[in-house]
């Protein structure tokens, strides 16, 4: 089992190589936002993999605005420098890192991309048993400037519960639910601080994951269940996400 909506736990094993499709969307008082991923991972190692992240949006709106277009690239490598085994259980730690490249546009409205390079560093903590997986990951989003302007940093904290349903013939059917944080320090805008932007944003997610041993799907759609925004900022509502991967 593995997080719709989290980062990280993407430890697949050597020479091991996988394509996913992801996509998500969400939807609020004034607009969406929608993305759709092409990303690869490969296992260079055991115990470590890297990841690349080709994002596009399809089409956003904000208001009476609209965008589309390539979307921030980013690399991501993940090692796991703990993993533990016993008879009904497993236990895994790894550590993540990103680098964003800003290859989409900040100066489209809405946004598809963030205008600067961004790093992230993250942690995650999985335990797998025969019917049952837990994780948690905490992580941080670093932006940095340019011309005066600068998103906010981030800070994620997630934690998610599934539970193995039935084994059909060659697939496993699992349920997965996913609380997802972020909370966001306000923008700058040419040196100003945006009042309309951070704040703190809490989503639970469901999602039902099917897999074989060389195909993964994964659909679920969240809802805020905590929204803390600062200044004037359009609600959301609720998101669609999905996941489709294939081992080569």
């Amino acid at each position: 089992m593995s997080p719709l909506v989290g980062f990280g736990q993407t430890i697949i094993g050597k020479g091991v190589f996988q394509t996913y499709l992801n996509g998500d969307g969400f939807f609020g008082k004034k607009g969406y936002l929608s993305d759709l991923t092409p990303y690869v991972v490969y296992g260079i190692l055991d115990d470590l993999s890297l990841s690349g992240y080709f994002p596009f949006s399809p089409g956003n709106m904000e208001g009476a605005n609209h965008s589309a277009g390539i979307e921030d690239f980013s690399l991501e490598l993940e090692y796991a420098f703990f993993t533990r085994s016993g008879s009904y259980y497993e236990d895994q730690a790894t550590v993540v890192a990103d680098v964003n490249v800003p290859t989409g546009s900040s100066t489209k409205t809405p946004p598809t991309g963030d205008g600067a390079v961004s790093v992230f560093v993250g942690a995650t903590l999985v335990r797998l048993t025969y019917n049952w997986y837990f994780y948690t990951s905490p992580g941080v989003w670093i932006n940095t400037a340019t011309s005066g302007t600068k998103k906010g940093n981030e800070v994620y904290y997630q934690f998610g519960i599934g539970r193995n349903l039935f084994n059909p013939s060659g697939w496993v059917l699992s349920i997965l639910v996913e609380i997802n944080g972020t909370y966001s320090w306000k923008d700058k805008l040419s040196g100003s601080r945006n009042p309309d932007s951070g704040g703190n944003i809490v989503y639970v997610t469901p999602s039902l994951w099917l897999a074989s041993k060389k195909t993964i799907l994964q659909f679920g759609i969240g809802y805020p269940a905590l929204q803390n925004l600062y200044g004037n900022q359009s609600r959301q509502y609720f998101s669609v996400n999905f996941s489709i991967g294939f081992t080569l």
